[in-house]
């Protein structure tokens, strides 16, 4: 899973049932904080309040709030996944050889594609 877009990303929530789209106008003065909080706290799918009182711009919480919404935005299907492969990089020793070096080559790939842009 690779995401090339925030909009990208919300749409798959929307196919698993990880986000519900709440279209009444809601209040940013406590009220949004309110339900944030209740559905938080049991665990729910992150939120798009689509109408904010005085606001233009719909808002969208807890997005990143369970493991398994974590593991996707990440682009694994489970924690544990992506866990490995960075334990993997971390335990990689400096190479030795010239054989050794040129096996380095994907895994410096791959840890180049994963800096921040």
């Amino acid at each position: 899973m690779k995401w090339n877009s925030l909009q990208s990303f919300v749409d798959f929530l929307e196919t698993k049932n990880e986000l519900i789209r709440i279209k009444e106008e809601v209040s940013p003065v406590l009220e949004i904080a309110e339900i944030a909080d209740r559905v938080s706290k049991k665990r729910g799918p992150a939120l798009l309040f689509e109408k904010v009182k005085g606001s233009e711009f719909p808002l969208l919480i807890n997005l990143y709030g369970s493991y398994q919404r974590m593991s996707w935005a990440l682009g694994y299907e489970d924690m544990e996944e992506a866990a490995q492969k960075l334990q993997a990089i971390l335990k990689t020793q400096p190479p030795d050889s010239f054989w050794e070096k040129l096996k380095m080559i994907p895994k410096a790939a791959q840890i180049a594609k994963s800096l921040p842009k």
